[in-house]
């Protein structure tokens, strides 16, 4: 945390159970290191109920874009305001992007073979797919090497290695 949390007790003098408490659970806010921009607590004693004091607990957590609060018990308050930033934070962070299986990705063929009808498609992570006739949209005369082509990897390999499951020709490279 970028500053301390400052500790205020109103209406009563705090035992040193109560002062133990406050300080563990203001430590354990320290899991959100920079969020929290400052810190206020208020332990009031105001409230009774026949002789018995009832405290009541107010915790702001503020972080930069808002203000968190927690109230009632010392453990719910604290968690509920440091739940209120984590959860801000949380919506704030960038998701990891899964990748789609079987997208197109471009490529450039690399090599053809005419008489048999299939060829070989160099991919821009350096990877190498085996293709044929029968998986091309598009006429197989009209390509040619260095032609640039949008492929679908198979999950299965042939017996040429890894190989596509769909080419597309996009056109000469330029």
């Amino acid at each position: 945390m970028n500053a301390p949390i400052e500790i205020s007790f109103r209406h009563f003098e705090p035992s040193d159970r109560i002062r133990a408490k406050i300080d563990e659970l203001a430590g354990s806010l320290d899991r959100l290191d920079r969020a929290v921009i400052s810190g206020h607590v208020i332990i009031d004693g105001k409230n009774k109920i026949g002789h018995k004091s009832v405290v009541s607990i107010h915790v702001e957590l503020a972080y930069p874009g808002g203000l968190a609060i927690g109230k009632r018990s010392v453990d719910l308050a604290f968690h509920t305001a440091a739940e209120q930033v984590s959860t801000h934070f949380r919506k704030l962070a960038p998701q990891d992007v899964k990748q789609l299986a079987h997208q197109p990705e471009h490529g450039r063929i690399a090599r053809l073979d005419g008489a048999v009808r299939n060829g070989f498609i160099e991919m821009h992570d350096g990877a190498t797919l085996f293709f044929s006739e029968a998986v091309l949209k598009g006429r197989f005369d009209a390509l040619a090497e260095g032609d640039e082509v949008l492929a679908v990897a198979s999950d299965e390999e042939g017996p040429y290695g890894p190989q596509a499951s769909a080419v597309k020709a996009i056109g000469p490279l330029g």
